[in-house]
């Protein structure tokens, strides 16, 4: 019987440890798990801020952020709602930005989901939207090229850029776009755009409806 006791004592010993090293090694990932939860469960702006502000900082703020934007686009619309509208304020770093523009390559259909959010949540109609963006891009675009060095664009700019692409057919020129490289990517565009870009009307909704 004392035995017994002794083997059931040993075991549980053993299985504690063992959930205490799973948890100590774990701990972080588990963290960040709670932080993606608690952003789709905000309930304001503020709310969101605060939240996200924590993936922005400390030593694994890469892995932090890779973790974040990797939860876009996968069922929970509004983790994907407050997240969007985030990346879009002046609030998010470039970082982040950064990030979430580099998850569009890795996942192509986020894109046209990116591109329906930015053109429900632009100031002005998505059509003068677009045209204004390409019109700050061709002064800026026109400047690089009689200028000695060239002026790169922001990651905010990018992710404007990447939106405007996909709504304008143009969407193989979006995937890895960056400050760096957008210049030729935007030349590319430049030259095969129509004269009268496509008519595009702001959708009633952040994102398009799940399939049936």
């Amino acid at each position: 019987m004392r035995l017994r006791v002794r083997i059931i004592i040993t075991v549980g010993l053993l299985v504690a440890a063992c959930c205490a090293a799973w948890f100590y090694f774990n701990w972080a990932r588990l963290e960040r798990q709670w932080a993606c939860y608690r952003v789709g469960s905000a309930e304001t702006p503020d709310q969101t801020r605060e939240i996200v502000a924590w993936f922005e900082t400390g030593p694994d703020r890469e892995l932090r952020l890779r973790e974040l934007v990797g939860k876009w686009g996968t069922g929970n619309r509004q983790f994907d709602l407050n997240l969007a509208q985030y990346v879009d304020s002046p609030d998010s770093s470039e970082p982040l930005r950064k990030t979430f523009s580099r998850e569009l390559a890795w996942r192509r259909e986020l894109l046209p989901r990116w591109a329906h959010f930015w053109s429900w949540r632009t100031k002005l109609e998505p059509d003068e939207q677009i045209a204004s963006v390409a019109s700050y891009l061709d002064d800026l675009a026109a400047s690089n090229s009689s200028s000695k060095t060239s002026r790169p664009i922001t990651w905010r700019e990018v992710l404007e850029l990447q939106a405007v692409f996909q709504l304008t057919g143009a969407e193989s020129l979006a995937p890895r776009l960056s400050p760096e490289n957008w210049l030729s990517r935007y030349g590319r565009w430049q030259k095969t755009r129509p004269a009268k870009l496509p008519h595009v009307a702001r959708p009633k909704e952040p994102f398009a409806a799940p399939a049936d």
